[in-house]
């Protein structure tokens, strides 16, 4: 009996709240972390927060409050922890960075260098090192304007190009991995147009514009929208997109959908230097607007050959504007290192300097084209012909 009673006040101790938790109620969360340069050396940091008053409203179907889901903040200080904490003073809300998804960095903010943002970020503990990162043609603030049309914030149309594979996912965690820091980042583009969901007024929109190349954490260079297709060849992340080529009988258009692709790079056996790139690809005939006879095998292969071609100049051109800039975007270092390990702890230290003057690569490509639809021939030609 004595010890069931000690059980029951010992159980009720158990039963009893955390004492250091923290009610959600009283936090706001950050969704999207924006870094410019600003003047006499500082730098400005602008967050945004959903309003979840209006979130709900607005998706319970009952009446919105007036005034967008989410608001931003911007603070400017020596570093990111002044700003951070000049921002803090001013909320009734605890700061969180446990929800932040998006990392956007200004034009001159990336060029001058982004290790005082890498060292905020490794020293924060809630926040997450896998945010998707991306390079705002100005500055990374200007984008905020936007109009997420399709989501509820402008966090949510961002996340959605890395998700879709419009953009490359690039990380603070890549950043802290790479060599030299060399990394491609994708590139936003902005501008203005009419759209219908908002009544025909001219309203800014976001989208992707090829890619930023760094290197010792500081922005180089960049990649064309040409390029950029290459560079996801080569970081095999290129899913579900479409290569475009001229027919060789009448140079029109013609679609081919990519359903697989895979790339693997390898130290070349005759030169350390050398990187053996192999792309495998299997496409399908998405739209022709060529009068070719698709069901002919020898038109088949004279379509691979072509498309074949296009994406080795790409991949080419991406490549070459790394070695311009002295990045090895491509992380080509990492392959030596993990293949050649001696040859790598030889070159390492001087390694920028050996990528622009020795490696080269050696592109092959298999590419077969798997399904062609239902007709060979685009189905007006049978209207010309008959």
């Amino acid at each position: 009996m004595k010890n069931l009673k000690w059980s029951m006040v010992i159980s009720t101790f158990l039963l009893t709240g955390c004492w250091s938790q923290v009610e959600i109620n009283d936090r706001a969360f950050v969704s999207t972390i924006l870094v410019d340069k600003a003047k006499n050396g500082q730098i400005e940091l602008t967050m945004t927060f959903p309003l979840p008053n209006r979130l709900v409203s607005s998706l319970a179907g009952g009446q919105s409050s007036s005034g967008n889901p989410y608001a931003a903040l911007t603070y400017k200080g020596l570093n990111i922890s002044e700003a951070f904490h000049k921002a803090q003073v001013d909320l009734p809300r605890r700061i969180s960075f446990g929800q932040t998804k998006v990392l956007v960095i200004g034009d001159k903010m990336a060029k001058e260098g982004i290790v005082k943002i890498l060292e905020f970020i490794i020293r924060e503990p809630s926040l997450n090192l896998n945010m998707t990162m991306f390079v705002a043609p100005q500055k990374a603030k200007d984008i905020l304007p936007m109009v997420p049309a399709f989501e509820n914030s402008q966090t949510r149309i961002l996340l959605g190009f890395a998700k879709n594979e419009i953009a490359l996912q690039t990380t603070p965690k890549n950043f802290l991995e790479s060599t030299h820091g060399n990394m491609i980042v994708s590139r936003l583009k902005m501008g203005k147009r009419k759209m219908l969901s908002e009544k025909g007024k001219e309203v800014v929109w976001i989208g992707t514009d090829g890619m930023a190349l760094f290197h010792q954490y500081k922005m180089v260079g960049k990649l064309t929208s040409y390029e950029g297709r290459g560079a996801l060849w080569l970081r095999n992340t290129f899913k579900n997109g479409l290569v475009t080529i001229k027919s060789p009988t009448d140079k029109k258009n013609i679609s081919l959908l990519v359903r697989h692709a895979k790339t693997k790079i390898r130290p070349s056996s005759n030169d350390p230097f050398t990187f053996d790139v192999y792309v495998n690809v299997e496409d399908d005939v998405s739209e022709s607007n060529s009068a070719i006879d698709l069901k002919k095998v020898k038109n088949l292969l004279q379509l691979q050959s072509i498309a074949q071609a296009d994406i080795e100049n790409r991949i080419e051109a991406a490549f070459q504007s790394t070695k311009r800039t002295g990045s090895d975007a491509f992380q080509l270092g990492e392959y030596l290192s993990w293949y050649k390990p001696k040859i790598w702890k030889s070159v390492k230290a001087d390694w920028p300097t050996v990528y622009q003057e020795k490696v080269k690569l050696n592109i092959h490509i298999d590419l077969s084209i798997k399904r062609i639809g239902s007709e060979g021939n685009p189905f007006w030609t049978k209207e010309l012909n008959s």
